[in-house]
């Protein structure tokens, strides 16, 4: 959802703005890529299924029983300090973690989705950058890139999981210069304290 900026107030980037455009830019592109990397491999594209399993949480893992292949997105902060540009507007560059967990019957079959599911996502942000809608954004750039076994305890599936470090640099994270002069009278209310709270199970059964 995109709302409206304010020009006395200038553009104030949210980092968990950042999170929502890649998940979205992942959903969008992962079918294509996988397409593509399935086709490079002389493999069926339908052994790799684009995920449909996406969070933000701040630590990846998963769970037994959770859908696979999941999808992790964590910008946890800035990757070095922010600078500010002559004119007070500031240039920012933070971390961005992208993590794929999936499983297969065999190891040699859980080695070969991970690390798909990974490539495609390297490829992904590297080319699809100008897609995200990010306001400012200038560049994305691949860092680093991890696999390694999850130990989640199943009979009927090896899990492995892809943990991928990237760097987002954006322009007018935040401008100096900027901002009204006096507090506005349109600032909301603070929520009222709720002291007690009823739930009418029989009303919701419908007896």
């Amino acid at each position: 959802m995109t709302g409206v900026v304010n020009e006395v107030f200038g553009k104030v980037l949210i980092a968990s703005e950042i999170e929502e455009a890649i998940t979205n830019l992942l959903q969008k592109w992962f079918p294509t890529y996988l397409a593509e990397i399935a086709r490079q491999l002389g493999q069926n594209r339908n052994i790799f299924p684009a995920p449909q399993n996406y969070t933000n949480r701040n630590s990846f893992d998963a769970e037994a029983g959770e859908k696979i292949p999941k999808v992790v997105v964590i910008s946890p902060g800035l990757a070095t300090g922010p600078v500010r540009r002559q004119m007070g507007a500031y240039h920012a560059t933070w971390r961005l973690g992208v993590g794929v967990a999936t499983g297969a019957k065999d190891e040699q079959s859980a080695n070969m989705k991970v690390k798909v599911y990974g490539g495609a996502v390297r490829a992904i942000l590297p080319q699809q950058q100008g897609d995200t809608g990010i306001p400012g954004l200038t560049q994305i750039t691949w860092i680093n890139e991890l696999y390694e076994d999850m130990n989640i305890p199943n009979q009927h599936q090896l899990y492995k999981a892809a943990s991928l470090l990237f760097s987002v640099e954006v322009e007018g994270v935040v401008d100096q210069h900027k901002g009204p002069t006096a507090p506005t009278i349109d600032v909301p209310p603070d929520w009222p304290t709720v002291q007690d709270v009823i739930i009418d199970m029989e009303g919701m059964n419908g007896n």
